[in-house]
């Protein structure tokens, strides 16, 4: 196994965290809206009712700045994406932050404790 195999699978090996959060993604250049399904320091499985095709280039919202990244593969409404950078450990905490925000408000809006 050559360098770039073991990288490429050490990078799958990160940890992963579920989530359920609205995102925008850059797809041929149109600003489209996607949902985040789980996310690791080297990419993310998202869903999209027309997933773009494997190979191309994207720009996804997340963790407060916008993140190339390319499509690894898709099938169906989801699809996967590997960061171009990997996010930090503390980039990915800031994500996860925010989707515990986003669903603590949501509950808060229909009066039950999350």
């Amino acid at each position: 196994m050559g360098r770039l195999d073991t990288d490429a699978a050490a990078a799958r090996n990160r940890p992963r965290f579920k989530l359920f959060q609205p995102a925008t993604m850059v797809i041929d250049g149109r600003l489209t809206r996607v949902h985040l399904l789980d996310l690791s320091a080297s990419g993310a499985l998202i869903h999209h009712a027309a997933p773009p095709p494997a190979g191309i280039v994207v720009k996804l919202e997340c963790a407060g700045r916008m993140r190339m990244a390319r499509i690894v593969w898709s099938q169906g409404t989801r699809f996967g994406i590997s960061f171009a950078l990997p996010l930090s450990d503390h980039q990915v905490t800031d994500a996860l932050a925010h989707q515990r925000a986003m669903v603590a408000a949501h509950a808060s809006r229909l009066g039950a404790v999350a």
